[in-house]
């Protein structure tokens, strides 16, 4: 037994020898040989890169969108203008959708690439049917053409009181172009030339600007007759003789509604619409505000060969000098009439209006809600 404890010793001692030479530590009972807090986690994320592409291209829905919105002018017979507002009305629903998957910022490639082509479809589908143009030039000799060629019925049927009254259509901001080398942007005159014309603008308006053109808006002669509707504003017209908007001669010229805004007769009368030959200003509604003549009538001019003026509802601003204010300068002894001088015979009339500018319902006797003044 000793022996055998003596070598147990020495075993003993030599195990002990070696682990000191290897530096392994030195166990006890209670010491956990697992040490964790040396261990260094070698995985470095801070360098990687998510290397998908998330930006949406909507360079093709936004050529989209611009061709859709250009504006247009658009001519139908009366007969045929509901079903056409009604085509007119899809059309920009679909422009009114797609511009909402263009403002949104979460919208998908997917949704983007499906609103350019149901815009594509929608916008050749509407102009298919319904050709535009850009220059009521064009217009107006397509609707010439349409209604007499050499003095002949064209398909609008009969000349005269018989014809099929025809509605222009403007579609946002048409500006000045080109016109036929006449006195005005849009010039219809003559005998029996045109079919009865309604001008007014789409739904969301329309503008008729002949700035840069030194012409006026329109002129109206012959036996022609033309009304001025809802949604429309021809504005940027000039003329160095009556009516820097409109003048009307030996016809009718109605308005139910639209505007007549920043318009100018240079050294003349009228800057809004001028009245003379024997023609006649019927205004049911409407505004006529901001245009400017030089001489008498800022609003409307009728001069004395006129056959009248009459105002039954719309809205002339008058000599308040704000920024809408119809205005005169350099009238004939104070007769200047800011927003209408009618001027009969050597009684020259005016009407001055307060700071509100509002002509009401006309007397039909004399075109005013009273007699204007006579000084």
């Amino acid at each position: 037994m000793k022996r055998y404890s003596s070598m147990t010793a020495v075993l003993a001692l030599m195990l002990a020898g070696a682990l000191a030479l290897t530096g392994c530590p030195k166990t006890t009972g209670d010491d956990d040989l697992t040490d964790l807090t040396d261990l260094t986690d070698t995985t470095d994320t801070t360098d990687i890169t998510d290397t998908t592409d998330t930006t949406v291209d909507k360079s093709a829905l936004q050529a989209a969108l611009t061709a859709a919105k250009a504006p247009s002018i658009y001519w139908v017979k009366t007969t045929d203008l509901a079903a056409f507002e009604t085509a007119l009305t899809a059309f920009e629903t679909a422009i009114t959708t797609a511009q909402a998957v263009y403002n949104n910022a979460a919208a998908t490639q997917t949704e983007v690439d499906s609103a350019k082509d149901t815009l594509a479809t929608a916008t050749a589908t509407f102009t298919t049917q319904h050709p535009a143009a850009t220059n009521p030039v064009t217009v107006l000799a397509a609707i010439k053409a349409a209604y007499n060629s050499g003095n002949s019925p064209g398909t609008l049927g009969t000349t005269g009181a018989g014809a099929t009254p025809v509605t222009i259509i403007v579609s946002g901001t048409v500006s000045y172009s080109s016109d036929a080398g006449s006195s005005a942007w849009l010039y219809i005159v003559g005998t029996n030339a045109y079919p009865p014309i309604v001008l007014q603008g789409a739904a969301g308006g329309g503008t008729l600007n002949a700035a840069g053109s030194s012409k006026r808006v329109l002129y109206i002669g012959g036996n022609n007759k033309v009304t001025l509707g809802a949604n429309l504003t021809l504005t940027g017209g000039t003329s160095d003789s009556s009516g820097g908007g409109v003048h009307v001669s030996g016809v009718t010229f109605t308005m139910t509604g639209g505007t007549i805004s920043g318009n100018t007769a240079t050294d003349s009368s009228g800057g809004g619409v001028a009245v003379d030959n024997s023609g006649t200003f019927i205004m049911s509604g409407g505004t006529i505000s901001g245009n400017t003549a030089t001489n008498t009538g800022g609003g409307v001019f009728v001069n004395t060969g006129a056959a009248g003026f009459t105002k039954t509802g719309g809205t002339i601003y008058g000599n308040s000098g704000g920024a809408t204010a119809n205005t005169a300068t350099n009238g004939n002894s104070g007769h200047n009439g800011h927003a209408v001088f009618w001027w009969k015979s050597d009684d020259r009339k005016k009407v001055d209006t307060d700071v509100t500018g509002n002509l009401s319902t006309a007397d039909p006797t004399t075109g005013w809600t009273a007699a204007p003044p006579t000084s």
